[in-house]
């Protein structure tokens, strides 16, 4: 009888299954979201939810899910402000570092996509930190996610100190689908860069989205040290050249691309790792 109506702190689950806790956060989020009540009316519920339940971790994981999950319907431009000033009044931000040092990868994996829609440096900090010296399973997802809290800008691959994989710029350039021509405008600038994996990555975007690279740059990639680049800049100026040019493009590939042997990809940079968290 104890046990049952004094439950611990040990069993998160029992929180998590407590009708209450579920009911008053939907109420909860409907009446602030709706601007139902005034700024006091606000803030004395605001505290009378944290004070009632975020004293535990399941219960805290429940207002992640709820509040800032991608399919989330509170996590939009709209309600930025009023969402913003609930994590903050309840501590979520502390709460996301605390699980992106779980052991559970799982639990990484998912805080990761929370942390997207909390733009703080400390979050930032955290998320650079897993990108470049987490384990290598998920130094992706931090990857992808330090891209999207960096407003897409894709500096941080220029010093990036670990060889990316083909699926691995497939990943990171898909993210860039509704930032087309954003990317188009950018793709000059970013093809100015001498880092291989970078640019590697710039020429992937222009790959996949089909967006138009200057023939000058292209040729000039054409030839460059690392083979891999070279073959996708020659498959880009297959649509630039006239027939007789695609004959002789066609010897050089053969020639010096397809007759040796690629590099999976090209070599990461080693140096300057500290600039990814300056």
């Amino acid at each position: 009888v104890y046990a049952f109506f004094f439950r611990t702190k040990s069993s998160p689950e029992a929180v998590v299954d407590r009708p209450e806790l579920n009911v008053a956060l939907s109420n909860f989020l409907s009446g602030y979201f709706a601007e139902e009540w005034d700024t006091v009316e606000s803030q004395i519920e605001i505290d009378h939810f944290k004070h009632t339940f975020l004293d535990q971790a399941e219960a805290c994981r429940l207002v992640l899910r709820k509040l800032l999950a991608p399919a989330s319907p509170y996590r939009n431009k709209a309600n930025l402000p009023k969402l913003n000033t609930l994590v903050k009044e309840w501590n979520l931000e502390a709460f996301i570092v605390k699980e992106l040092s779980s052991t559970n990868e799982t639990v990484k994996v998912e805080t990761l996509e929370y942390a997207k829609a909390v733009p703080s440096l400390q979050l930032k900090d955290t998320v650079t930190q897993l990108a470049f010296y987490g384990a290598e399973s998920i130094r992706i997802p931090a990857l992808a996610s330090l891209l999207e809290l960096c407003n897409y800008q894709p500096d941080t691959l220029r010093i990036y100190p670990h060889t990316l994989t083909k699926d691995d710029v497939q990943q990171l350039v898909a993210l860039y689908g509704h930032q087309t021509q954003w990317v188009a405008e950018q793709l000059p600038t970013w093809l100015e860069a001498t880092e291989p994996q970078f640019l590697w990555f710039c020429l992937a975007l222009a790959q996949e989205y089909k967006l138009p690279v200057e023939m000058r740059t292209l040729q000039q990639l054409a030839f460059h040290a690392h083979k891999s680049l070279g073959a996708i800049a020659i498959h880009l100026l297959d649509g630039y050249l006239q027939p007789e040019s695609q004959d002789a493009l066609q010897q050089y590939r053969k020639r010096v691309v397809l007759e040796q042997p690629l590099p999976e990809t090209p070599p990461a940079n080693t140096n300057a790792l500290q600039q990814a968290i300056n």
